[in-house]
């Protein structure tokens, strides 16, 4: 849920609020500072966690960095998904990237829309993405976007559901098991997918 709305600025001005407000969690949104809810629930922020350490285990460290809550820009929008798989780079001190290779977004009550029909835009619209990733709270279910070998996206995400299933991003050689990410959680059952 957006708590407040600010005055119209630009991304520069973005960047200097968010150096200097002391408290608080806000994304751009078009043109404005949106303060959102802070936090998240245990279980939110564990399966966030497992996504870090899922991909983590399959990546070249020297190459790639997975970081939580890191701002990814976009043409109109600052977001701060759960989880950033990125290039590593010269540009350390950079408080947010251009440059997402995958993006993961857990759902929660607040967010549900936001996540699921206003970012898939803002992020599939980038060259360097190759995975969107938007995770359910609740069970082990997740929608995805996957860059095909055509560097298409589809325009509707696949859905896997069941601690046995798994997300495959071929371009980034990695499998993600929904086991690893969701085990140990109290869910409700997934519901079979076609």
């Amino acid at each position: 849920m957006n708590v407040r709305s600010f005055i119209k600025v630009d991304k520069a001005a973005f960047y200097r609020f968010i150096a200097t407000e002391p408290e608080g969690r806000y994304e751009y949104e078009w043109g404005r500072i949106v303060q959102q809810q802070q936090g998240g629930t245990f279980k939110h922020s564990r399966i966030a966690a497992e996504f870090v350490a899922a991909i983590r285990s399959q990546i070249d460290r020297s190459t790639w960095a997975i970081l939580e809550a890191r701002g990814v820009e976009t043409a109109e929008t600052i977001r701060y998904p759960d989880v950033v798989l990125e290039p590593i780079s010269d540009a350390d001190a950079s408080i947010s990237t251009l440059l997402p290779a995958l993006v993961v977004e857990v759902l929660s009550p607040s967010s549900i829309d936001r996540d699921l029909f206003v970012k898939p835009a803002e992020y599939l619209s980038l060259p360097s993405l190759e995975a969107y990733i938007i995770a359910s709270h609740d069970e082990a279910k997740c929608q995805f976007w996957v860059r095909g070998a055509d560097r298409e996206f589809a325009d509707a995400p696949v859905t896997v559901a069941g601690i046995d299933k798994s997300i495959d991003v071929p371009a980034l050689s990695l499998s993600i098991r929904l086991e690893d990410v969701y085990c140990g959680l109290t869910l409700k059952p997934a519901a079979p997918t076609r």
